[in-house]
């Protein structure tokens, strides 16, 4: 229930943002991949991501991840954050840098342990179509050191395409 409110919380704020100038809103993404990353003892652990965003102007990004880990033996790992996103050279179909925070809860003999986590990563966000789009990256930060991995996805228009029919308005 708390994870529903958080999400609602999100998108209320993305939409009062979205009444200032400087934010124009015209995208969001959704996307699903794989990570490899160093949340356990030793060692290295895999697992997946999911992700969600919105591109506030040419920019910047605000979202919102959920990295799953196991490392095959004992410790299972789940990473909600949120992040926020710096796109160079000024478009969304390139180089980025973007700063994470949220949590890590470790699992491990049934037990949970809850850490801060927060970092930095790095990528490159190759579209396809303007719909789709893959992004490999790299992050590093605590509690999990490292991270790289490759997400799929695809963005859709928040903006409503005026259709020309020639008539006068």
């Amino acid at each position: 229930m708390k994870k529903i409110l958080v999400f609602c919380l999100f998108l209320c704020v993305a939409g009062s943002l979205s009444a200032l100038d400087w934010i124009t809103l015209e995208k969001m993404s959704f996307g699903i991949g794989a990570e490899a990353n160093a949340n356990t003892r030793e060692g290295a652990a895999a697992g997946g991501v999911l992700s969600f965003d919105l591109e506030l102007n040419k920019h910047f990004l605000i979202g919102l991840n959920a990295t799953f880990s196991h490392n095959f033996d004992t410790v299972f790992t789940l990473e909600p954050r949120v992040f926020f996103r710096y796109n160079l050279p000024f478009k969304i179909n390139g180089f980025f840098v973007q700063a994470e925070l949220g949590t890590a809860v470790f699992f491990e003999d049934s037990k949970a342990y809850p850490a801060f986590s927060g970092g930095l990563a790095a990528g490159w966000r190759f579209l396809f179509n303007e719909k789709f789009y893959i992004e490999p990256y790299i992050r590093g930060g605590y509690p999990f050191i490292w991270g790289i991995g490759l997400t799929a996805g695809m963005s859709l228009s928040l903006k409503k395409e005026s259709v020309n029919t020639g008539e006068i308005e």
